[in-house]
């Protein structure tokens, strides 16, 4: 799926993909429909897209009809046009990595409306953290900490390096809510606010709580830290994190009756994946059920998450707050959206030959 959402999303004008059994639509929820992987609308071709990943070591014209077989258990569901992307991904052997080639197939095909489908649309993913601002429904919100969940995680739990509170210029009236074009990542040089803050605290050497005491809405501070191994840094707004945080909780307190992803049963014959596949979708489908029963209260609480910027203890990991131009870390190459920040450095291994 990591590949068939970068063929979609990255190279091909998605907006957002999303898993299809998340979209809430009961003739598309059905683990026993064997459906396809994902989905999304697309924004220029007006079409929604089903999209249905496969991937081995030694992928078969078999894998790429099972895989056609689901998209097609999608489309008779559909009542409008749409297109379908089977996505076949063969994968280096094992130690192999370095040397043989990742090959991808893509098979793609524009469908009519389905005589019997009642499906008549299917809902937007959430759109490159298409952030919420605090006039928003808090369904906007659960949608979006969704999206960036993992990458909440991945900042309070993992193993990433260098982590920090970096202030930014504040969005400012307007400029958040649910508009794709508003929320587009955007460079950091372009970015006058951030400029103006950093100069001040760095070549004036005006203090930073004076700066966010005097004008706490044109400041924004974003909880980052540096992915190992990669030369890439994420990061969330604090109200953003907030609100992942209290999201998070809600899903640790769900008793899980099956674990999501089952271990990988002694088998070695074709249908092994296809039965863990279905043994997962399962458990995601009953850990949705029972999240859902949660939501009514979980919706109030991360909105006042989001508003008052209240981070559990310990789950900031005692980052300190820093304020530096790009160059203090070797010229990052910095973005941000109303809610989301992202720098790439020189030393990038996949960047630093295409620079």
């Amino acid at each position: 799926m990591t590949m068939a959402q970068w063929l979609t999303a990255g190279m091909a004008g998605l907006p957002a993909t999303m898993h299809l059994e998340a979209c809430g639509i009961p003739e598309l929820v059905d683990p026993t429909k064997r459906l396809p992987d994902l989905y999304g609308n697309h924004a220029v071709e007006a079409l929604p897209w089903l999209i249905e990943a496969k991937a081995r070591k030694s992928l078969g014209v078999g894998d790429m009809r099972d895989g056609q077989w689901q998209l097609d258990q999608a489309t008779a569901e559909i009542a409008v046009p749409h297109r379908q992307v089977l996505c076949g991904t063969v994968l280096p052997e094992p130690g192999r990595w370095e040397d043989d080639h990742l090959v991808m197939m893509v098979h793609t095909a524009l469908v009519g409306p389905s005589p019997a489908g009642g499906v008549h649309f299917l809902p937007d993913p959430p759109s490159d953290g298409g952030e919420p601002s605090l006039d928003e429904t808090p369904d906007a919100l659960l949608s979006v900490a969704r999206d960036q969940l993992l990458v909440f995680r991945a900042l309070a739990f993992g193993a990433v390096q260098d982590l920090r509170v970096v202030p930014l210029a504040g969005t400012g009236a307007g400029t958040g809510g649910p508009s794709r074009r508003q929320n587009a990542m955007r460079p950091l040089e372009r970015d006058a606010g951030t400029r103006d803050l950093r100069g001040r605290v760095l070549a004036e050497g005006v203090p930073y709580e004076r700066i966010r005491q005097e004008q706490d809405s044109a400041v924004q501070e974003f909880v980052v830290g540096r992915i190992p191994g990669i030369g890439l840094h994420l990061g969330l707004s604090r109200g953003l994190y907030a609100a992942c945080a209290r999201l998070h909780q809600m899903q640790q307190e769900i008793p899980a009756e099956e674990p999501l992803f089952p271990a990988a049963p002694l088998l070695v014959q074709r249908g092994a994946d296809e039965e863990r596949e279905e043994m997962s979708r399962e458990a995601r489908r009953a850990f949705y059920e029972r999240e859902d029963e949660r939501l009514v209260t979980i919706r109030r609480e991360m909105a006042d998450a989001y508003r008052t910027q209240e981070v559990p203890a310990g789950l900031l990991r005692g980052a300190p707050l820093v304020v530096e131009g790009p160059e203090a870390r070797g010229g990052v190459l910095e973005a941000r959206t109303a809610e989301t920040y992202m720098a790439v450095e020189r030393t990038d291994p996949i960047m630093s030959g295409h620079r």
